[in-house]
């Protein structure tokens, strides 16, 4: 239970705040390097951001992809903001 091989995660910080939010993520970080592999769903870019891979769903199926490498958090939030607009698709979708 200290050292799982996997942990699937949905939404896991949705109803926190954002101090809560932080640790838990802090925490799955500090399990990823202990060598625990984390599936975590989310559509919240900044949680998003503390992954090192992301892939981007659409209609059940794989649309995109983004690894960290070794880029900051912050620059690669940025990136996952420049895909997340990109799939939002412009205004004559939405009218």
């Amino acid at each position: 239970i200290t050292r799982p091989s996997l942990v699937l995660a949905d939404e896991p910080t949705g109803a926190l705040d954002s101090k809560s939010s932080g640790q838990l993520l802090e925490t799955f970080e500090l399990l990823n390097k202990m060598g625990s592999t984390i599936v975590m769903v989310t559509h919240d870019a900044f949680t998003a951001s503390y992954c090192r891979r992301i892939l981007f769903l659409q209609d059940g199926a794989v649309l995109t992809q983004l690894e960290r490498g070794g880029q900051s958090r912050r620059a690669f939030f940025q990136q996952i903001i420049g895909v997340v607009t990109r799939l939002g698709g412009d205004q004559s979708d939405v009218l």
